[in-house]
């Protein structure tokens, strides 16, 4: 596990469309609109989760396959957690856990007092896992961008 560099553009997409594919609703773009992106734009998101970006961005790799991901980045004082993926073979066994704690690392250095994500409403997988590290739900919700009729809830753990 490391922090991505602008050379894993290939693995950042190689996982990103293996997340859209398992887990549809914990993003916000479609499988379709991604598969569409070309190269630049993939280095463009490792660039900036890399050093020297605006955000952090984290990978896991199991040899040479890329496994799980989370991106943190500051908005108004608090760090945020998006793109946060783990595959299904290598759930419940703490990877997510050492995701976020980097991610939590990089936003205390930048004196965040609070690390923020938004989750949809019928991600109850997802939900369980942060609160289990200790992401409270704060009853702030907005609707899913991909779904106006369904909700994102924001959920938020002190740093």
């Amino acid at each position: 596990m490391r922090r991505v560099t602008t050379d894993d553009w290939r693995d950042l997409r190689t996982l990103r469309l293996e997340a859209l594919a398992d887990t549809p609703i914990g993003f916000l773009e479609t499988l379709a609109a991604a598969e569409g992106e070309p190269d630049g734009a993939w280095q463009a998101r490792a660039a900036r989760g890399a050093v020297g970006g605006d955000a952090f961005q984290v990978m896991a790799w199991d040899g040479d396959r890329p496994v799980a991901n989370c991106v943190s980045f500051l908005r108004d004082g608090a760090g945020w957690l998006a793109a946060v993926y783990v595959a299904p073979a290598y759930r419940g066994k703490g990877l997510l856990g050492e995701l976020v704690e980097h991610c939590t690392g990089w936003a205390r250095e930048r004196a965040a007092s609070v690390l923020r994500l938004e989750v949809h409403e019928d991600n109850a997988r997802a939900q369980a896992a942060y609160r289990r590290m200790g992401f409270t739900e704060t009853g702030a919700r907005q609707p899913y961008d991909l779904d106006p009729s369904r909700d994102e809830l924001l959920m938020e753990r002190p740093l």
